[in-house]
């Protein structure tokens, strides 16, 4: 051994590890870990929304005339392709509208006539504070009630924007019957 192998650093010698150690400690790569293949569903999804509306009665007639009666009305003449169908079906849409606007009004009625109430006795108490804020949630429902009156008398005149729920409801059974045709015209074919 000369001077300069002092220096030198001595290698240590290499210790070997049994097969089933290495394979032992590292952990096994499966393919759920990184992807997930699962369905999505309602609450692994984002909604949106934005509503419309002033949460007041006379939303009822506006979600009611904003309705899909063409595709109700496609699945009815699948159903049932007689004209006589069609016609009652009509009928019985035009009567629930009717029964909302008769519910609706009353609603306001009801509403304005609980408001004034509160309007008096709260002016005779001296909170004219309150009394203000009731004076312009009176004034609201009377708007309301004002256009109301104003679709009402335009379902009576037959308005395309009233009666469009009858437009739409007569169009999709047309389609109903047209699609039912094409159907049974491509069954005879085969035959």
């Amino acid at each position: 051994m000369g001077f300069f192998d002092l220096f030198k650093k001595k290698e240590p010698a290499p210790v070997e590890i049994p097969v089933e150690v290495k394979s032992s400690s590292l952990p096994e790569i499966r393919e759920e870990d990184f992807i997930d293949n699962t369905n999505p569903t309602e609450e692994n999804t984002t909604t949106y929304s934005v509503e419309f509306g002033s949460k007041l009665p006379i939303d009822i007639i506006y979600s009611f005339l904003k309705e899909d009666y063409e595709h109700k009305a496609y699945n009815d003449a699948l159903t049932n392709p007689d004209k006589s169908y069609k016609d009652a079906n009509l009928a019985i849409i035009h009567s629930n509208l009717e029964i909302k606007f008769k519910q609706v009004f009353l609603k306001y009625e009801d509403m304005l006539r609980e408001i004034h109430f509160h309007i008096h006795s709260r002016g005779q108490a001296g909170l004219t504070d309150i009394v203000e804020l009731l004076k312009s949630r009176q004034s609201t429902y009377e708007k309301h009630l004002e256009e109301l009156k104003k679709m009402k008398e335009d379902l009576d005149k037959e308005e395309l924007y009233m009666v469009g729920i009858f437009k739409s409801y007569e169009v999709g059974f047309t389609r109903g019957l047209a699609s039912l045709s094409l159907h049974n015209l491509k069954i005879d074919s085969v035959l």
